[in-house]
Order: structure tokens, then sequence, then C-alpha cells
């Protein structure tokens, strides 16, 4: 029984991770329909699906391909046509909080 307490610790993790990338998906998205600017509603738009399909793969437990589009959504979240540095912090603490 002691072998499945960390599988589930592990599980509880990536669930709590995917319900939050979501949400900044979901702020991301938000954020995009108030873009300034085509580059800036880009930017923003990448950042949204990036999450999205982070959420996607730490559903199915594939936590390489999630990280993989954390760093994507962390790229475009932080750069300067996004103008979206919050994002790019929550971003990065998604990433951050990802195990290994």
């Amino acid at each position: 029984m002691q072998a499945a307490a960390p599988a589930l610790d592990l599980q509880l993790d990536l669930t709590a991770i995917e319900s939050a990338a979501r949400k900044w998906a979901t702020r991301a998205r938000a954020l995009t329909n108030r873009a300034a600017c085509d580059d800036q509603e880009n930017a923003l738009s990448v950042a949204a699906f990036s999450l999205d399909s982070a959420a996607y793969f730490l559903n199915r437990g594939e936590t390489d391909a999630a990280r993989d589009a954390l760093r994507a959504a962390r790229n475009y979240a932080g750069c300067e046509e996004a103008c979206a540095p919050q994002l790019a912090e929550a971003t990065r603490t998604l990433l951050d909080t990802l195990p290994a």
C-alpha cells in the first residue's frame, strides 16, 4: 500500500497544476480579447493555446510534453509583444512546480 501513496500524491499534484494551467489559459484568452494590436493578440493566443496543451498533457500524465508546452507559453507570454509579465510569471511558477 505504501507504494501507491507517492503515485497518488503525484497525480494530485498534476491535477492541481492542470487546473491552474486551464485557469491561466482562460485569462490569456481574456487578455487576447483586449489586445492593443495584432502582434499582442497573436502572442497571447499562442500562450493560451500552449497553456491548454499543457493542461491536456498533464491530464494524460505526459509531463515532458506538458513541460514543453509550458515553456512555449512562458516564452510567448513573456515576449515584448504580449506585454503580459503576470501571465509569464504564473506560467514560470507552473513550470517550476511540475515534478521532474
